[in-house]
């Protein structure tokens, strides 16, 4: 009996100890506040960058060759180096250049020679335009003063003689002389003008000689403008023959080969003491900065590019995000039936290699006019999508609120539902929550 009593008080003992202990947890439960991070909710475009793959190159390799072949005596780079603009890759000591500066030299005084020639030339021409000038001048002096004496006594004698017949006419006509006396004074009249006539003839054969005086003058400047344009001939062909002589002077000297732009030297395909041409370079440069950035896209994905457009690129390898310019945009495809876009990015630090794959990001609106929020705020259990949102007057409590997904990405999801767009998710901690449960919102420095 006694073993029955104590078994009883027992069983009531340990009932007791087992409510106590479901009372405490529920209150515990009721008081508990779980911390938690919220982001408020935007909305707007759900925009995402759509990547088209491609790739860095560098620009065709610029050439390092000499303006004349010769002997490479200095080479002052190797392979992988790096150059700037202007300096000095290698000096050539160009090949047979002295016999060049010989023929120059024979030329320069042949030139001499003609020039010498050509100027001898235009004085004898210059003198005989003088001597024609001077002849004109006696031929117009004899024309004016001889001729026209012998032309006024001619004239004096032949009005005398004509007066005289005239005068003997009437006293003949009068019978006061003879017939033979008449005749005689009308002889003598006619005599008096046949040597007027030949006076005047005279004078005519004296203008002919002056117009054959000038026309040797003429022929004479026509000599003497052909003698000048000899001269500058002449001088013109000196000037370039000096020039062509002070080329192949210069030419003669060792050549300084500069590099034409800064970069990195690619190749090198000569060596100290070989002989170099001015047609096959004897190193090549590759420029680092800019880079270009190439990409083949179809024919549906040409349109997303216009030249001139700035558009982010991504390098995964140096983990950048940079910003490149379209310079190329073509209208006829390749030997692949794709269309080959190039773009140009700054490079100054050449921290982006040829060869380095590359992203072209083409902002894209996926969903418009939607709520956007964080994509960890989003809880997907089974066939059920929600979000906890801040609630209560103060914020302590939560709230759940289904929602659908539209559109979803690593660090944002665009997605419906009875949200109001300045709202407050929460980000962090709701794998906790239930409906109603008490929440802390933490701080960023707490």
């Amino acid at each position: 009996m006694k073993i029955k009593m104590l078994s009883l008080l027992l069983i009531t003992a340990a009932t007791l100890t087992a409510c106590n202990n479901d009372e405490e947890d529920a209150e515990t439960q009721e008081e508990r506040t779980t911390p938690v991070e919220v982001a408020e909710i935007s909305e707007g475009d759900f925009i995402v960058d759509r990547k088209i793959a491609g790739r860095a190159a560098a620009d065709e390799p610029t050439p390092v060759l000499p303006s004349a072949p010769g002997e490479l005596v200095t080479l002052n780079v190797a392979k992988g180096d790096r150059v700037v603009e202007g300096e000095t890759i290698g000096v050539v000591t160009p090949a047979t250049e002295g016999s060049q500066v010989e023929l120059q030299e024979i030329a320069v005084r042949q030139a001499e020679s003609q020039l010498d020639d050509a100027q001898t030339q235009y004085d004898q021409a210059l003198e005989g335009v003088e001597n024609a000038e001077e002849q004109v001048d006696t031929a117009r002096e004899a024309s004016s003063s001889q001729v026209d004496q012998t032309i006024s006594a001619a004239e004096s004698q032949f009005e005398s003689a004509q007066q005289l017949a005239e005068e003997t006419q009437s006293l003949f006509d009068e019978g006061i002389i003879p017939a033979s006396l008449n005749k005689q004074a009308q002889g003598r009249a006619d005599q008096a003008e046949s040597q007027l006539n030949q006076a005047t003839d005279q004078g005519g054969m004296s203008s002919s000689a002056v117009a054959e005086a000038e026309a040797q003058l003429r022929q004479a400047e026509q000599g003497l403008t052909q003698a000048e344009s000899a001269v500058e001939q002449a001088e013109l062909g000196l000037e370039q023959a000096q020039i062509q002589l002070e080329d192949a002077r210069e030419a003669s000297e060792n050549e300084a080969v500069m590099a034409d732009e800064a970069g990195e030297i690619a190749s090198v395909n000569a060596s100290e003491g070989d002989n170099v041409s001015n047609q096959e370079p004897f190193a090549t440069i590759v420029s680092l900065n800019p880079m270009t950035i190439t990409a083949s896209v179809t024919d549906a994905q040409l349109s997303l590019f216009e030249e001139g457009e700035e558009l982010e690129v991504e390098i995964p390898t140096i983990e950048e995000t940079v910003t490149a310019t379209i310079d190329y945009v073509p209208s006829v495809p390749g030997d692949t039936n794709l269309y080959v876009v190039e773009a140009t990015v700054d490079n100054e630090e050449e921290n982006i290699k040829p060869g380095m794959m590359a992203s072209f990001l083409l902002p894209e609106t996926i969903v418009e006019d939607s709520l956007i929020v964080p994509s960890n705020a989003v809880v997907e259990q089974g066939s059920e999508t929600y979000v906890y949102q801040l609630a209560g007057e103060e914020g302590e409590e939560v709230e759940r609120v289904d929602i659908e997904i539209l559109e979803a990405q690593t660090d944002r999801t665009a997605i419906s539902g009875d949200l109001e767009s300045d709202a407050e998710v929460v980000t962090s901690g709701q794998l906790t929550l239930t409906d109603g449960a008490k929440v802390e919102v933490m701080k960023e420095d707490e």
